[in-house]
């Protein structure tokens, strides 16, 4: 039997196993020291089930998703916004959990719910249309793989004649600024 025992990022972390300790003080860095005092959100990034055996075996793929995910929430959100040199923010960790059997890697995203732009100024994104999203994170990558010669053009299209492909993007609720215990659980 497994027991889920969470520490919050204010934790002591002086007999936590390494991992977890790490886990922690990147959750304070984050909330100390990277978070803007502005809008943010929660997003989970995920891709489907015939893809995810190229990411078991070439782990050099992880770090070229997770720039697939930046650059698609990137583009989003300058589009979104309209603003010219508009920058969002995001800190983007990988998460792998499963086996060989089963690996499932995915992103949990926290990003700004809008962008900066000029000096210090942010605009908030006035809808989150979460297809658009999974629409440019799908094709940047499936470009990606293909590049790489990990799929075929036949690969994607069947996985793209499917109803349903299994690219996945969560967009969780606002997080207000002043929510430090949603942010905190985040990082």
């Amino acid at each position: 039997m497994k027991i889920f025992w969470p520490f919050p990022a204010s934790a002591d972390t002086s007999a936590l196993p390494a991992t977890q300790k790490r886990g922690v003080e990147f959750g304070e860095w984050v909330c100390g020291e990277v978070l803007k005092k502005v809008l943010h959100r929660h997003l989970v990034f995920s891709i489907p089930k015939i893809l995810r055996r190229y990411f078991l075996y070439d782990r050099s793929l992880l770090s070229e998703l997770s720039l697939c995910a930046w650059e698609s929430l990137r583009v989003f959100l300058r589009e979104t916004v309209l603003q010219r040199g508009a920058v969002p923010g995001a800190v983007i960790p990988i998460q792998m959990f499963g086996d060989s059997w089963g690996v499932h890697p995915h992103w949990h995203v926290l990003c700004t719910d809008g962008c900066f732009f000029g000096k210090a100024v942010f605009r908030v994104v006035p809808r989150f249309n979460h297809e658009d999203l999974r629409a440019i994170f799908e094709y940047l990558v499936m470009r990606m793989l293909l590049s790489r010669g990990k799929i075929t053009r036949d690969l994607i299209a069947l996985i793209r004649s499917w109803r349903h492909s299994g690219f996945q993007v969560h967009v969780g609720p606002r997080i207000l600024p002043g929510e430090e215990d949603a942010t905190e659980n985040l990082a």
